[in-house]
């Protein structure tokens, strides 16, 4: 797993949707290449000594 800082507000808008990143929050986040290439899985987002993450895992070859 890996994490990756996150702003508050995508942190309030992953709360009130599962506690996941909204799609156009992963977009802002992670990279072309990273979601349509190795693939971003999970994208639970949490809260850390008063800052913000999202926990994820990225696929191993970008097909």
């Amino acid at each position: 797993m890996a994490k990756r800082e996150i702003t508050k507000e995508q942190y309030e808008r992953g709360l009130n949707h599962g506690r996941y990143l909204t799609k156009e929050d992963r977009e802002d986040v992670f990279s072309v290449s990273e979601l349509f290439g190795y693939g971003v899985y999970g994208g639970t987002v949490y809260e850390e000594n008063g800052d913000f993450y999202v926990l994820y895992e990225l696929g191993s070859t970008c097909d």
